[in-house]
């Protein structure tokens, strides 16, 4: 059997903030889904074997997607979406076991396999939380602008700070072609040029061209990601928990909310939980 291993101290803290929002949601929801005759969702894009064997750790946790299926007021559908086809596996075997009905299991590339579920759907009878959780650059602005013109879905997003942070080296003349590309992937634009980079110094006519170089550091680039591009598109987006919280920040989870009717009490209670962690 295959191991899911990854992670550190942080990952824990990570799955608690998303189990404890789901546990509210679907609770909050009950009532006016009846009303309104909605449909509540569950997508988790990355989902992995359905256990989780963290550094550190003696013993597997459960992943989001178990946690999710166990919470006591469960999703009308689930929708997992894995790449690797021995963690897909693993993950159906144990859904099969598990008195939850509707429950799917996608393999395949996260980015089109999550769009072909959202196009699927009907989204003025649906509504959904999203967890998006990839290993690094693997989720594409055009993705996002996809959830986001649901209206309907509250999205947890592990943004790769890291990797943003290491493509985006001190010297703009060190980023190479395939930086670029991932760069612009995750970010949908070309802009953050202009907005990391700047010449190094006064330049005279005597001086050689000046040095391109990034004046920004990691929480500008934070600050980049949440008020100039998922602003952008989304109704409400919260300042990011930060991860790990001590030593060097490696991710940022964001929330964000595409719903602007939801998007008060939605971001009111996932704020208390950001805190609370």
């Amino acid at each position: 059997m295959a191991e899911n291993k990854f992670g550190g101290p942080w990952t824990l803290i990570k799955l608690e903030i998303i189990e404890n929002y789901l546990s509210f949601y679907t609770t909050a929801l009950k009532k006016i889904c009846h009303k309104y005759d909605w449909r509540l969702l569950y997508i988790d894009a990355f989902a992995g074997s359905g256990e989780c064997h963290i550094k550190g750790n003696a013993e597997p946790v459960d992943g989001s997607a178990v946690r999710a299926l166990n919470i006591k007021d469960p999703f009308d559908e689930y929708h997992f979406i894995e790449s690797d086809p021995e963690f897909s596996a693993q993950l159906k075997d144990y859904s099969e076991q598990h008195p939850v009905n509707n429950i799917y299991i996608h393999c395949g590339d996260a980015n089109s396999k999550v769009i072909s579920v959202i196009n699927e759907i009907n989204w003025k009878k649906s509504r959904a939380v999203m967890f998006l959780d990839p290993f690094g650059m693997e989720v594409s602005w055009e993705l996002l602008e996809v959830i986001a013109k649901t209206q309907a879905i509250d999205l947890w997003y592990l943004f790769p700070l890291s990797g943003l942070y290491r493509n985006a080296p001190r010297k703009y003349a060190a980023i190479d072609d395939s930086k670029e590309k991932n760069i612009d992937f995750i970010l949908g634009t070309k802009e953050w040029r202009n907005a990391f980079y700047e010449a190094e110094g006064q330049q005279s006519l005597l001086d050689d061209e000046p040095e391109i170089i990034r004046t920004k550091e990691w929480k500008d680039l934070i600050r980049y990601v949440k008020e100039e591009r998922l602003e952008s598109i989304f109704h409400s987006v919260l300042d990011p928990k930060i991860l790990p919280d001590t030593g060097s920040p490696r991710f940022a989870l964001f929330f964000a909310v595409s719903n602007p009717k939801a998007a008060t009490l939605a971001s009111k209670v996932a704020d208390h939980i950001l805190k609370k962690k």
